[in-house]
């Protein structure tokens, strides 16, 4: 058998699908980065608590544009060109002198008219009044705004910032979904081997708390799953057995009737081919009728029923089949119960038919109601069923003994209707010690 662990190679492709995740995580978070900064430079003051471009370029340059002038006002001999040509060697940026009749922006201009100072943001230039017909204009400024710098530095900004970001969103992914993964892994191999016919896998007990619920689910449908395939085998390995009998019997006759000269033999013969072929048929109809019930979801026909009359009229109905001096005793709850009437007839005549097969005088129906189960329990005083065969016994076609002959007739299959009716109804079956000596069968039904 190979040791190659099958989650090995589902581990390396989570790690290629988390880089890939990283990657995508990386281009997507740069382009949130360079959207939010947009965005948040272009909301208003009272949002951010940034000013605008023209109030900080506008405050930051209010100091120089004072010290020009007043180096201007100390130099009258000198020409306010030559007091700018003097300064410039000092600045980075140069000084100029514009006439009062330049277009400029209205922000701009509503600045100067206010401030005596006002920022053309389209242009990087100061403006400033200087006299009645002149502006003392700086610039172009050198800023350092990230939108306006180049391309490298910008972009190594968003990288980093998105580096940082996607790496620990990936750390968090991997945290968050490596459990999920495995786990889905594990369910994903499980149910692989299942549809392989490896009816004895499992999933293993799930990690992450999204997956804990479906492991248990797999598993009872595993469980299912074998124990119905499993009871299909037998079943099936019966019936051929059961099958065996009548056909045997029926070449048999068939044989003895080519060689028989005596009419009212040849007749018998028939007859009791006749019969067997009937038997034939009755355990067929039985056998797929069994499937049917085991296979289909039976809708559930639940109406009030008053306990004790109609349960009385299932005795009645059974009277002519049971047997003579036969003692049948009953307990049963004086109230209305809300129930399937086809399938508890079906439990109760299955009951009382094996009752009336092999107990020794007497038996006793009890039914009654506690929460939301409805109890049905049959004593009786016969032989009861011996601790091994206690499961076997609710097997299609089981024989604990060779009572059952084609003269007692039946073909286990009574006891196998009652335990599938009351799985099917959520509720058990199961056979213990009565009383009375003999065996005590024990059903209980939800139909809430």
């Amino acid at each position: 058998m190979s040791n190659v662990n099958p989650l090995k190679p589902s581990n390396r492709i989570f790690t290629k699908r988390l880089f890939i995740y990283f990657i995508i995580s990386l281009i997507l978070q740069s382009v949130v980065a360079y959207g939010a900064l947009i965005i948040f430079a272009s909301l208003p003051y009272s949002l951010t608590g940034l000013s605008d471009d023209n109030v900080i370029e506008r405050r930051a340059h209010q100091g120089t544009i004072y010290l020009i002038r007043q180096e201007i006002n100390n130099n009258p001999q000198l020409t306010t060109e030559q007091v700018l040509t003097n300064l410039q060697p000092h600045f980075g940026f140069r000084l100029q002198i514009q006439s009062r009749d330049l277009s400029l922006p209205l922000i701009t201009q509503h600045d100067i008219n206010k401030y005596g100072i006002g920022y053309d943001e389209d242009n990087e230039m100061i403006y400033a009044t200087l006299n009645a017909e002149q502006y003392l204009a700086l610039g172009p400024l050198i800023g350092d705004d990230i939108f306006a710098s180049n391309i490298l530095p910008f972009v190594s900004f968003l990288l980093l910032f998105a580096g940082f970001s996607a790496i620990m969103f990936s750390v968090l992914l991997y945290f968050t979904f490596s459990y999920l993964w495995r786990d889905a892994k594990n369910m994903s191999i499980t149910v692989d081997e299942l549809g392989k016919g490896n009816l004895q896998v499992r999933a293993k007990p799930a990690q992450s708390w999204l997956f804990k619920q479906l492991a248990g689910v797999i598993n009872t449908m595993c469980n299912q799953i074998e124990k119905l395939i499993s009871s299909n085998r037998i079943i099936l390995h019966a019936m051929a057995h059961e099958l065996r009998t009548p056909l045997a019997r029926m070449n048999f006759e068939v044989e003895m009737l080519a060689n028989e000269p005596d009419e009212l033999e040849k007749q018998r013969l028939i007859n009791e081919i006749t019969n067997d072929i009937k038997e034939l048929e009755v355990l067929i109809n039985s056998s797929l009728n069994y499937f049917k019930i085991q296979q289909t979801q039976l809708l559930k026909n639940i109406t009030p029923v008053p306990l004790t009359a109609w349960t009385m009229s299932i005795i009645d109905n059974l009277t002519l089949l049971k047997p003579h001096n036969f003692d049948l005793e009953y307990e049963i709850e004086d109230k209305t119960v809300s129930l399937d009437k086809q399938l508890v007839e079906t439990i109760i005549k299955n009951l009382l038919l094996n009752a009336f097969k092999y107990s020794s005088n007497k038996a006793i129906l009890r039914l009654s109601q506690q929460d939301d189960l409805l109890f049905i329990i049959v004593d009786d005083n016969g032989p009861g069923v011996p601790l091994k065969d206690r499961e076997t016994i609710f097997l299609p076609f089981s024989r604990i003994d060779s009572s059952r002959t084609k003269s007692t007739g039946g073909y286990g299959l009574g006891l196998a209707y009652v335990k599938l009716i009351a799985e099917y109804c959520q509720g058990n079956a199961f056979v213990i010690t009565s009383p009375l000596g003999g065996a005590r069968f024990v059903i209980t039904l939800n139909f809430s």
